[in-house]
């Protein structure tokens, strides 16, 4: 229980810094959005073509639940995307678990945009709103149309994932400049080979020797990351530079031994390790 409640923990601190940092979600809200207004003017462009004054009210609340569910999931999605990153030589592997999680993603849209579909009949209209009326026709028919939205959400984070590694390849890795009390640390990234969280510090090992920041491993893994190193974290405690690792070595209880250029040997926990493979 302990472990599955840190998982969850790690889980929502990542969909929640990402919510706030990457503009690529930021653009995707704006872009759902914009698609719900256009539904919503062609629904009353359309009414009106037939004769009728249309009710408003409705189609913006069908329409803009939807939309904000959507835009509700898209950092879990993109996430989990970042953890398990579909490749060209993985992609049969990642079949089954994206398949799942594409059915997650649709049942939690649903149940959401129903909901607050459920609660806005009640207080605006004093009705009900009746959606499985169909019974799993209705499931379905909203797979179908989900499907189409995670494979595009799919498509687009493969494509800036590239754009990210063609922006690292291209430029001059800049040093990573930190602080140890009075004292300013210039990591390049190249150098970099491993860091361990040490409360409020971090004990950042390179080929310089090991120095220690105040910083949280999380935000080093960001600045390292930003600064071209191809950074991954190994344990919660735990990121190295995936160029230093020479050796990998499965243990007991599903944990593997990680071993560096520079004779160091770390321990990769079971929750991680696959961005090793």
């Amino acid at each position: 229980m302990l472990r599955l409640m840190e998982t969850l923990r790690t889980y929502w601190q990542a969909m929640v810094q990402m919510a706030l940092r990457d503009r690529l979600l930021h653009f995707l809200a704006a872009f759902t959005f914009g698609i719900t207004v256009v539904n919503i003017m062609t629904y009353i462009s359309d009414a009106r073509r037939q004769g009728g004054e249309p009710d408003l009210l409705r189609p913006v609340i069908t329409e803009f639940s939807s939309a904000l569910a959507l835009v509700l999931l898209l950092p879990a999605l993109f996430v989990f995307f970042d953890r398990l990153p579909l490749t060209r030589k993985d992609w049969v592997r990642l079949l089954l678990p994206y398949f799942a999680v594409s059915v997650a993603f649709s049942l939690l849209h649903v149940t959401m945009m129903v909901l607050m579909r459920k609660l806005a009949w009640v207080v605006l209209f004093d009705g009900t709103y009746d959606f499985f009326s169909n019974g799993p026709g209705d499931i379905l028919y909203e797979y179908r149309k989900d499907l189409l939205s995670f494979l595009l959400y799919v498509s687009v984070h493969k494509l800036q994932r590239q754009v990210k590694m063609a922006g690292k390849a291209g430029r001059e890795k800049a040093p990573v400049v930190l602080k140890s009390g009075a004292t300013t640390i210039h990591l390049y990234p190249d150098d970099f080979l491993y860091a361990k969280a040490a409360g409020n510090y971090v004990d950042i090992t390179s080929g310089s020797g090991t120095q220690l920041a105040r910083i949280t491993l999380s935000d080093l893994e960001n600045l390292l990351q930003d600064s071209g190193a191809d950074v991954v974290r190994i344990h919660r405690s735990a990121i190295v530079n995936r160029s230093s690792i020479v050796e990998t070595a499965p243990i007991a209880g599903g944990d593997m031994n990680v071993k560096l250029k520079g004779g160091e040997m770390l321990r990769a926990s079971r929750r991680y390790k696959e961005r090793l493979l």
